[in-house]
């Protein structure tokens, strides 16, 4: 099957796009696609024409990955040892790889989230522009949300709002 899936799709080249770029675009792309914190982003998901699928994978070695096939055809596969919030960060990561290195489904790719390269860190900012909202961020925050309150107001982990406040 490896074999056959290598022949189908390739390893993502990164957009070189700044930081601020792409999790501005990422925060267009929900707004335009109708994304909102308080929805699911599994049916969101499938809005676009993907699956999400839990895997055996252990969880130090895989903890999300994403196949895309073509323009809505793609699968996202989680490990079934995260939580809740980390799946819904992994999700919007690798949502990420597909805006971002796919081109929306244009390229064939195979992403297995491993490393820190420069793929890999497009991808999580693209998701943290996806699920925090530069200008809702700053909102919440002059209203005095605690991180608890933005983590829950989000529905991402404490560690995912201490990154977004540094990062802003």
């Amino acid at each position: 099957m490896s074999v056959l899936l290598d022949t189908v799709v390739g390893s993502p080249e990164p957009c070189l796009w700044d930081k601020v770029s792409v999790e501005k675009f990422a925060s267009e792309v929900a707004e335009k696609l109708g994304y909102k914190s308080d929805k699911d982003i599994g049916s969101f998901v499938e809005k676009l024409g993907g699956r999400i699928e839990y895997t055996d994978w252990d969880i130090a070695l895989q903890t999300g990955s994403i196949t895309v096939f073509g323009p809505g055809k793609f699968s996202i596969f989680l490990s079934p040892f995260s939580g809740v919030r980390r799946d819904r960060f992994t999700i919007a990561h690798e949502l990420g790889h597909y805006m971002l290195h796919s081109k929306a489904g244009s390229i064939p790719i195979a992403v297995k989230r491993a490393g820190s390269g420069r793929v890999e860190w497009e991808a999580n900012w693209f998701a943290a522009g996806f699920l925090m909202p530069r200008n809702e961020f700053k909102e919440k925050m002059a209203e005095g949300y605690t991180d608890a309150e933005l983590a829950e107001h989000f529905g991402v982990s404490q560690n995912a709002v201490e990154i977004r406040k540094q990062n802003l």
